[in-house]
């Protein structure tokens, strides 16, 4: 090898092509930099004086095209190939043989290179490659003559070949530096130096290229390579983008062209014979009128028949052969057009509107769905049943998908209920609910890692329910005992009824005590005399005795039970009457919370709202503060079944002079006996046939809010449901909206014992009361420090704030305490009218209703747009303070109201016609949520919350709970309370008798 000194400045100039050619041959050569300090010595020995200036093993050359071309010749090996390009200036096809020379790429430097030749250089320069490479010259001509049927094509009249073929030249090498296409480039070479060379033939160019093609798929990687800079190209994170383009290739690699040949094929099938115009337009419009657009489509996923070749089943699969099997007939044969399989598809979920507030369930047809019976396969594979089953596959959502949509809803609170994606599908019969997992597994599907919860419709022999089986037997005998003693009661004891004894008397329980229907504890009918609180015994000795056969008559007849019921008229003269009105109108409100409540936080994993973010931004706004606080309607429960409770038993004491022990174990039997029944009843009848009484898309296989009580109904039994096991959210509880009544029970346990501190001396009495209401305040504000939330909370915080503060009996006996006390008032001011100077009487109206604004109303300084959040103390304090003043202010509601000083409040609430509502307010507060689970899970679609809707959702609750309610009181509440009358009735003429 020659020894190579190269003489130069210290610059690029007109020696850095040499420079440059040195570095593509890969020749070592002293790179000799002239400074211009020694420059004026060294020049007078450089032949002709000037640089540069090249010694070849002491020869030299001079000028620079000299020596470009010297170096041309003595380079021919290694420069075939790069010589050519490097003049041409088509380097880019072979980028990766160039090397940096002088911190300076060689893609930067040839264009300067060719700058400093002239066209006679270069031509001549590649003349004399061409010359010395025959190889490389027979290579161009076979390109040359390949290329000329694609150039004959190029006959473009002269006019306009004289600025177009100027205009292509010119953007040519725009093109090739167009940043898409170099990205295509790049990911193709890194594709194929990727590529396993060992062992292929290297004897000779074809069979190495034949083996190399074999490993390398030029088709695939272009596209991938395509696809994946496009999207780059946009804007798509490269990580992204790249996961998709390896993903979408196969399948436009595998199905694209088949797609396109089938749709070529259909458009060539277009018969447009009998067109003879040589309009464009007018062979348009026939064409389009001639080609089914339907078909071509049918004609394009049929290419992608069979479907197994896509979706293979693994043998580690969690999928029955029975399902797999069905569903590629099935999906075989929707692809090939057959009516049955369009139906099914027809049937399965598509995307609805309204994704970003919260619509991401997809339901589908579920009545379409089951109603389709499949044909058996005309191919040698059969369907294992022609039946159908509807399922429904929830998927969870990525953080980053939900904070996407976020973005544009806002950053709305959905109290803890995930957002999920739902999809009803419609599947073959044969695939159970573990199936339709094992499906999202096949083929392709397996890399999307999809995971979803699948609830399937499912059928129940009810002959096989022995719970179910029994619990048809009591509602039959008690139907058939209310029937036979109702025609009895019209045919047979009809004309006795004037002349025997009355029948039980139900007039004084139409008073009901509070929320829960009340009884006296002895029997008494209390009146009020001279404008005190006096009573007297009713005389059941008067008139012909009844006997038993007559009197279970009148207990089970739905002919004396249902206008008792039903009845306007309060038979109970001293009876407060606003109290009716209060308990409705609580009820009332109670239920219009829960029908939100129902809607926005779904008690099972089935979607029940279609726009939830929107839903629940309803919260925002100033006038729904009043459906959020509905739970203070319970808190007035408290106080009238307190209230009423105290004033019955001071009245008993005022008649009788003492209370004995009897007539406290009485009041303890008295109670449970008479609230149990229905009650269970009502629990039972939920539990043993919510599974028969649902057929919809949404409809869960399992409520756990009626499961659950079959492992907890002894907690109901004995009342102590609020305080034992509680654990996980009020859904996941039996009949979660039961603790009303434990909580009632349990201060009925304590009552008699405050009411004995009250006889014995009513200022201790009041102060043993005023403790224990001082005591719930702090025990609130205790728990509340710790397990802050509120009702809306019960599912983000996994029910801590539920289960030790809204259900407990120790933070909610505040409210009951205040109506102990506002009976104690009455006791002290026993008139029936007090009066009250009208300054202070407005007074305490306005302080009143303000107090009750001011709750209910608080919230919305944090739940408004931009609220704020309540910090740790003013949760407390709210919780703490603001069901007692609640209380307050609903107890000088009552007592103005029965004291004469209520006006057209009283008016109101005094109304007649509350009076059989008021009546059936146990029943509907127990049926209430029952009705509305079934409705909510029974519909076809999606509630869309908005006013309008829930407002109508609310009055048809409201209806059907006390159309329901009617039925279960008139059936099983009123004959248990008259059979407890009557048996207490008896008990005493035996006693009067002794």
């Amino acid at each position: 090898m020659p020894k190579f000194v190269f003489h130069y400045f210290d610059a690029r100039g007109r020696g850095e092509p040499a420079r440059l050619l040195f570095a593509v041959a890969g020749i070592p050569f002293q790179d000799r930099r002239v400074s211009q300090e020694e420059w004026p010595n060294l020049k007078p020995k450089i032949p002709g004086g000037t640089l540069p200036y090249l010694e070849v093993d002491g020869a030299g050359f001079t000028q620079s095209l000299v020596i470009f071309r010297h170096l041309a010749r003595l380079f021919d090996t290694g420069m075939k190939l790069q010589s050519l390009l490097l003049v041409c200036g088509v380097v880019l096809v072979c980028p990766g043989t160039m090397r940096p020379v002088s911190s300076q790429s060689l893609l930067e430097q040839v264009p300067m290179i060719l700058k400093q030749m002239n066209s006679t250089q270069k031509i001549a320069l590649m003349a004399e490659v061409l010359m010395k490479n025959p190889v490389l010259y027979d290579k161009l001509e076979h390109i040359l003559v390949g290329a000329l049927p694609l150039i004959s094509t190029f006959s473009i009249k002269p006019e306009l070949n004289k600025f177009m073929l100027p205009w292509v030249l010119d953007t040519i090498p725009k093109v090739l530096q167009n940043p898409l296409l170099l990205n295509i480039t790049s990911r193709m070479v890194s594709d194929i130096n990727k590529v396993n060379i060992t062992g292929l033939n290297d004897s000779g160019i074809d069979p190495f290229m034949h083996g190399f093609m074999q490993r390398f798929s030029f088709v695939h990687s272009g596209l991938r390579a395509a696809v994946e800079s496009f999207l780059i190209s946009r804007g798509l994170d490269q990580h992204y983008a790249r996961t998709i383009a390896s993903k979408d290739t196969v399948i436009l690699e595998t199905y694209g062209l088949k797609v396109l040949d089938a749709v070529i094929g259909t458009v060539n099938a277009v018969d447009m014979s009998g067109v003879s115009t040589n309009d464009s337009r007018v062979i348009e419009a026939e064409f389009w009128k001639r080609f089914s657009l339907l078909s071509a489509a049918g004609k394009a996923v049929q290419v992608l028949t069979p479907v197994e070749q896509f979706l293979p089943k693994l043998d580690n699969t969690q999928l029955s052969d029975k399902c797999y099997n069905d569903t590629m007939i099935y999906l075989n044969s929707m692809l090939q057009g057959k009516k049955w399989a369009v139906k099914i598809f027809d049937a399965v979920g598509k995307p609805p509107t309204g994704t970003l507030t919260g619509n991401l369930h997809f339901i589908g047809s579920y009545d379409q769905c089951l109603a389709i019976k499949a044909e058996k396969a005309s191919s040698s594979q059969h369907l294992s049943t022609t039946n159908t089953r509807y399922c429904r596959a929830t998927f969870g959502l990525s953080e980053g998908l939900i904070a996407s949509i976020r973005e544009y809803i806002g950053d709305v609170d959905t109290h803890g209920v995930p957002l999920s994606l739902t999809w009803g599908l419609c599947l073959p019969a044969s695939c159970q609910k573990q199936d339709v997992s094992g499906l999202f597994t096949l083929g392709f599907l397996r890399s999307y890692n999809l995971t979803p919860v699948v609830d399937c419709s499912e059928s129940y022999d009810l002959g096989t329910d022995t719970d179910a089986i029994i619990m048809i037997l009591i509602l039959s005998i008690i139907c058939l005992v209310c029937g036979i003693a109702t025609i009895f009661h019209i045919y047979r004891f009809s004309e006795k009824e004037g002349k025997a004894e009355p029948s039980v008397s139900l007039s004084s329980d139409h008073v009901n005590e509070g929320y829960i229907p009340e009884v006296e504890e002895t029997t008494f009918s209390p009146r009020i005399e001279n404008g005190h609180i006096n009573s007297r015994d009713t005389d059941f000795s008067s008139g012909k005795d009844q006997g038993w056969g007559e009197r279970l008559v009148n207990i089970f007849s739905l002919y004396q039970n249902i206008p008792d019921v039903l009845s306007f008229d309060d038979h109970d003269d001293d009876s407060i009457g606003c109290v009716h009105g209060i308990r409705v109108l609580s009820l009332a409100w109670l239920v219009l919370g829960n029908s939100f409540l129902y809607a926005a936080l779904s008690i099972t994993s089935a979607p029940v709202t279609g726009n939830l973010l929107e839903g629940l931004g309803l919260m925002k706004g100033f006038t729904f503060q009043a459906v959020i606080s509905s739970p203070f309607s319970i808190d007035s429960f408290f106080v009238i079944s307190g209230f009423l409770l105290t004033i019955k038993f001071l009245r008993k004491c005022t008649a009788k002079g003492k209370v004995k022990w009897q007539a406290i174990t009485g009041f303890y039997a008295n109670r449970y006996i008479r609230i149990t029944p229905v009650y269970l009843i009502i629990m039972m009848t939920y539990v043993c046939f919510y599974h028969y009484v649902g057929d919809s898309p949404l409809y869960p296989n399992s409520i756990g809010v009626a499961d659950k009580c079959k492992q907890t109904w002894w907690h109901h039994i004995l009342f102590v449901n609020n305080i034992i096991d509680n654990k996980g959210t009020a859904f996941e509880q039996c009949m979660p909206w039961s603790w009303f009544l434990a909580c009632i029970m349990q201060f009925y346990l304590i009552t008699p014992i405050l009411f004995m501190f009250y006889i014995w001396s009513s200022a201790i009495g009041t102060i043993m009361v005023g403790l224990l209401l001082t005591a719930s305040v702090v025990a609130t504000a205790i728990k509340e420090k710790r397990y802050t939330g509120d009702i809306m909370s019960m599912m983000s915080d996994g029910g801590d704030y539920w289960n030790n503060v809204f259900i407990t009996p120790w933070c909610r006996v505040g409210s009951y305490c205040i109506g102990l006390l506002l009976g104690f008032l009455f006791d002290t001011y026993d008139s029936s009218k007090v009066k009250i100077d009208k300054r202070l009487n407005i007074l305490g109206w306005l302080v009143s209703l303000g107090m009750m604004i001011t709750v209910v109303y608080s919230p919305f300084t944090k739940n408004r747009e931009g609220g704020y959040s309540w910090s740790p103390l003013q949760a407390e304090v709210y919780e703490a303070m603001t069901h007692v003043v609640w209380s307050l202010s609903l107890s000088w509601l009552i007592f103005a109201c029965a004291k004469g000083h209520g006006g057209a409040v009283n008016w109101v609430l005094s109304w007649r016609g509350f009076l059989p509502l008021s009546r059936l307010s146990y029943v509907v507060y127990l049926i209430h949520p029952v009705i509305m689970v079934l409705f909510i899970y029974n519909k076809k679609v999606l509630i869309n919350m908005n006013t309008l809707e829930m407002s109508y959702l609310f009055l048809g609750h409201m209806l059907m709970s006390f159309a329901v309610g009617s039925l279960f009181s008139v059936g099983v509440e009123m004959p248990f309370r008259r059979l407890l009358k009557t048996l207490k009735k008896r008990g005493l003429k035996d006693r009067k008798n002794k």
